[in-house]
């Protein structure tokens, strides 16, 4: 199974401060995709659990929030509250391959942490660190300083109150909460070339509010005891993440097959019988709350969860008989619920919101009031995170339409509630013209938009199985370690940042394989082409890559990239854990480079030295050592095996060569090449 391996800090870092230079981009994030507020765009801040934040825009509980550098992306992106990939005590799962489908709706059957637990605090305070860096530099423009740079982390635990009461579980809970240590040690790792990013504060607290996310089948009392663990004991705020089988099995279905048309789909029966009922969760909320006020502690709810329903397709490997449905069917069940939730319990209660989520419907969602809004699906679309700031900007635009420069304004005036939401905050008892009648007027305009959203989501032909029925096309083209057509769509479809850019020259020549016979060198075979026809290629830090199969998902061409382009490994230890898998990881001293790969899983190396111009070769088990006029290798000795007759496949040697010089090109920042500094490679892409 993939392996994730975060990156060292210092890289991590570096890279903030060159790839901007060096390609206008932030792993791969294109400056145009990068958010800032306008400066005619009304405030978006919202309040979460009585802390502020710039928007109630960040990516859900998911690939998107596990690494630091996913963490820095989302917030680039224009997130501000970033719910963080759920932990839980049983931190070396199996998950299978390919585990994320994305083609129309939404599948999956990943659902936790991939990392260590240990490794998840250390990437949560390193991505908070780079968030600040970022925010703090010139890269910023001085735009984020205020309001609408602010910014939360909210945690998510599970599945279980022993998981979660376990030493490993209550460790990281205490990190979160003072990770002092880890910033200190972070901070000693900080380039010393960076002297002011080295000295500055950074937080050290990094949450005090989790979402508790029960999976399916957790019953009522035990959820109950979690959150009073959770509240009395550790003192966070929480947030319930509830399931849709609670809606009910009659109304779900009616609204899945009836009004969607989504025939095809299963809802797993067990999910109704594991899942709390409806009336289990009102009652759930009023006993909560009642026990968190006393203690100063805030208690809200999440819907949704993802929709557990039967296996009848073949992405992903063979059993898993159950997968979880998100995207736009879950969109309009998820409304649903929340709207008879609200209308049950009242407008008091916070809510937050994942469900479908995308730019269209974003708007929609703020009306109602639910902080945060959080998406996962829609991120995992052509465009990734870059498709984030035209939710906020559609959201700013809307907000001038009606005339409102605040939230508040804009849930009162969205569906022209004002006088009716007025009159509920005065029935309330809320005096006019105070700052409670206000916010109580807005929640109060919030419930009453749910409802119009709820019936909106229903009625609306975009969320039916008829219209994303529809997958991404293919080209009669399949994949190779060099060229394709650079259509660009998997690097941003890539939570993780794994798949990048690199420069290659154009070459094209004929060449013949060589044999040695007793010590003496002949070309040997027919002529063979090597050619590369673009000037930039694709290829994947394996690292970073938990082979999810998103990007083969909208590749146009077949193969997937994460399996038929090059994969650089950050160290000999990942790429000889990885075996038999293909592969390479580079070394460099000085003048002196070095590549080692399997390539159809025959392991060979190549090392080049600029200042003599040697290239010394290693096929797995005979040598050579060459010199180049032009693309014309010119043998200097050469060491077969045993002494007899052995055959070298130049392409091997070709390709790692041009492999070699062109992720070490320092003019393009990448993952391999951030490790050595210019004056450490003196590479170009022309070696």
């Amino acid at each position: 199974m993939a392996e994730l391996i975060p990156a060292p800090f210092p890289d991590l870092v570096t890279r903030l401060h060159r790839e901007p230079v060096a390609q206008d981009a932030l792993f791969e994030l294109p400056r145009r995709n990068w958010y800032f507020p306008r400066p005619d765009d009304p405030d978006l801040s919202v309040v979460f659990h009585g802390r502020s934040a710039g928007n109630p825009a960040g990516p859900a509980a998911g690939p998107h929030t596990q690494m630091a550098q996913n963490l820095l992306l989302s917030y680039v992106a224009g997130g501000r509250i970033l719910e963080l990939k759920t932990v839980q005590v049983k931190d070396d799962l199996v998950i299978g391959r390919p585990c994320i489908d994305m083609a129309n709706v939404g599948y999956n059957i990943e659902w936790s942490q991939e990392l260590r637990v240990a490794d998840s605090l250390r990437e949560y305070a390193a991505g908070a660190m780079l968030i600040e860096m970022y925010r703090r530099s010139a890269l910023a423009e001085g735009r984020l300083d205020g309001a609408a740079g602010d910014w939360i982390f909210d945690i998510s635990v599970g599945y279980d109150l022993a998981g979660i009461r376990s030493e490993k579980v209550r460790g990281f809970l205490d990190g979160m909460r003072d990770a002092g240590d880890i910033v200190e040690r972070l901070r000693a790792e900080i380039p010393r070339s960076l002297g002011d990013v080295r000295d500055a504060e950074y937080a050290t607290h990094l949450s005090d509010s989790i979402t508790l996310s029960t999976f399916h089948g957790c019953p009522a009392d035990e959820i109950e005891s979690i959150c009073e663990f959770l509240i009395g004991e550790c003192e966070f705020d929480v947030i319930v993440k509830m399931n849709p089988p609670t809606l009910g099995r009659e109304r779900l279905e009616h609204l899945l097959y009836d009004v969607m048309g989504y025939t095809g789909l299963q809802v797993n029966p067990k999910a109704y019988g594991a899942a709390i009922s409806f009336a289990q969760s009102v009652d759930l909320c009023v006993r909560l709350r009642a026990f968190a006020a006393p203690r100063g502690r805030r208690v809200g709810f999440k819907f949704s969860n993802t929709l557990e329903v039967i296996n009848e397709r073949d992405f992903f490997p063979a059993g898993n008989e159950i997968m979880y449905l998100s995207g736009q069917p879950l969109h309009v069940i998820t409304m649903a619920l929340t709207d008879a939730f609200r209308q049950a319990v009242g407008p008091d209660v916070p809510i937050s919101f994942s469900a479908g989520i995308d730019k269209q419907n974003f708007g929609i969602a703020a009306a109602c009031g639910f902080a945060p809004i959080t998406m996962s699906t829609d991120l995992l679309r052509p465009g990734g995170y870059g498709r984030l700031p035209g939710y906020l900007y559609r959201l700013a635009d809307e907000m001038k339409e009606y005339g409102a420069g605040t939230l508040a304004d804009f849930m009162l005036r969205r569906f022209d509630q004002v006088d009716e939401a007025r009159r509920r905050a005065a029935e309330a008892g809320h005096p006019d013209g105070t700052r409670e009648f206000d916010e109580s007027a807005a929640c109060r305009a919030g419930l009453l938009n749910t409802s119009i959203a709820s019936r909106l989501a229903s009625e609306d032909p975009r969320y039916r199985a008829s219209k994303n029925s529809k997958t991404p096309k293919r080209i009669d083209s399949h994949l190779d370690v060099f060229d394709c057509i650079t259509c660009d769509k998997c690097l941003p479809v890539c939570p993780n940042a794994a798949n990048f850019k690199y420069p290659t020259p154009k070459t094209d020549f004929e060449y013949q394989d060589l044999v040695a016979v007793d010590g003496t060198v002949q070309r040997a075979g027919e002529m063979r082409r090597f050619a590369i026809d673009r000037e930039l290629q694709i290829a994947c830090y394996a690292d970073f890559c938990n082979e999810c199969g998103n990007c083969d998902t909208f590749c146009p061409e077949y193969g997937g990239p994460y399996i038929e382009k090059p994969s650089f490994f950050g160290s000999a230890e990942s790429w000889r854990r990885a075996a038999p898998r293909d592969g390479f990881y580079v070394q460099c001293n000085g003048a002196k480079r070095r590549i080692v790969g399997r390539i159809k899983g025959a392991e060979c190396w190549l090392a080049i030295d600029s200042a003599t111009g040697e290239h010394r070769f290693h096929d797995g088990s005979a040598e050579i050592v060459t010199r180049h006029d032009g693309d014309v290798v010119v043998v200097m000795t050469i060491a077969a095996a045993n002494g007899g007759r052995h055959y070298f496949d130049m392409w091997a040697y070709h390709t790692l060569r041009y492999l070699l010089c062109g992720v070490l090109d320092s003019s393009r920042v990448n993952q391999v090449n951030v490790t050595w500094s210019p004056a450490d490679t003196g590479v170009t892409a022309e070696g």
